[in-house]
């Protein structure tokens, strides 16, 4: 029986290009550009961390076809130093609120590779992943309500390096056999460095010992998972 799937979030994505690889994202912002520690906060908690998606993609009725302006977050944000019950700072906030839609999005394409992948060896790469990202999104979700963040996500319409949009599921889902595992690959890969990166700011500037450990075990993962699949390719 197959696992019943995380349900979709509206994120926008980049168009395909001829000859294959991955849509061009223009606007699409690399975190590690303001990574890590004193910086991370702002690339978490602002709109400067995130860039405009292009909303509708390829014309299904998603969008309007323009960028679209951020979700407003139904509980107030708090500044950098300030520090929720429990230990948790916005660092640790930011992080959960980033990295659990990061999950959701990914989990997707995990289901989809899994299915449809040509090599057998990335099939179960992503079945594996497949569990951990559950597991670890039952624990962002833990610290997003701990923080009074549950339920928010002031990412929502944004486009940002590691994050699978709907747009890039359709062009992976429009191919097949070589074609179909490369572009995977490089979703997976984005997503997985992105992660990493995120979570050594998340370990240097974050408080709660319940978002640094889950940022550690998270990390560590992500590397290990990194590893395999550039054993994939040889």
């Amino acid at each position: 029986m197959r696992r019943q799937r995380e349900p979709v979030m509206p994120w926008g994505g980049g168009r395909p290009r001829k000859g294959g690889g991955p849509p061009p994202r223009p606007g699409r912002t690399n975190l590690s550009d303001v990574l890590p520690a004193a910086l991370l906060t702002l690339a978490l908690l602002g709109t400067q961390g995130c860039g405009g998606g292009d909303g509708n993609a390829d014309g299904d009725g998603n969008g309007s076809g323009g960028a679209r302006p951020p979700a407003k977050s139904a509980t107030p944000s708090y500044s950098a130093d300030a520090v929720a019950p429990g230990g948790y700072n916005a660092t640790d906030r930011g992080w959960a609120q980033l990295m659990a839609p990061m999950n959701e999005r990914t989990l997707l394409l995990l289901d989809l590779v899994a299915d449809r992948a040509a090599d057998p060896g990335l099939s179960e790469l992503a079945r594996r992943t497949e569990v951990t990202h559950r597991d670890e999104l039952t624990r962002l979700r833990a610290v997003l309500k701990a923080t009074g963040a549950a339920g928010t996500n002031p990412h929502e319409g944004h486009d940002m390096k590691g994050m699978v949009t709907d747009a890039e599921l359709r062009t992976v889902a429009k191919n097949r056999g070589k074609a179909f595992d490369a572009l995977a690959k490089t979703y997976l890969r984005e997503h997985l460095e992105q992660s990493i990166l995120l979570s050594r700011g998340e370990q240097d500037s974050g408080a709660a010992p319940a978002a640094t450990g889950l940022a550690k075990d998270l990390g560590e993962r992500r590397a290990g998972q990194l590893k395999e699949l550039d054993r994939l390719d040889g």
